[in-house]
């Protein structure tokens, strides 16, 4: 299991004993990532921002009927946070490597301490 989705996991399950005390409105509270610039990523969307913590609205944002694109400038081995709404895959393209991305992943600080984000250059529909 990535990283990605065991952070998922363990949010999915704080979120559901948080819901369970105190309510759904407690729920969606406590998740760091609907309470910053996530919650402005679209259904069907993948958002990419430059800095961590998703911070306001999205540097830029992606959707597999788009195809396979270059990231722009800014976040080119430069993706400090995202959110997949969508299913797609990161690529880094020397050297070839790519990662794949399901609906409801996403990172805080994507490329901290050498992470995928200081890497990716390319977003596709599929790996």
């Amino acid at each position: 299991m990535t990283k990605t989705r065991a952070r998922i996991v363990g949010t999915l399950s704080v979120l559901m004993l948080t819901g369970s005390l105190f309510g759904a409105g407690s729920a969606a509270a406590a998740d760091g990532a609907e309470a910053n610039g996530a919650a402005d990523c679209g259904a069907n969307e993948i958002c990419f921002w430059a800095d961590n913590d998703m911070p306001g609205a999205p540097t830029w944002r992606w959707s597999p009927g788009s195809g396979t694109l270059n990231l722009p400038p800014e976040l080119h081995d430069n993706v400090g946070s995202f959110q997949a709404n969508a299913a797609g895959c990161f690529i880094d393209t020397d050297p070839s490597e790519k990662r794949g991305v399901i609906v409801g992943d996403y990172s805080n600080a994507y490329k901290d301490d050498g992470k995928f984000g200081s890497r990716i250059d390319q977003v596709a529909p599929g790996c």
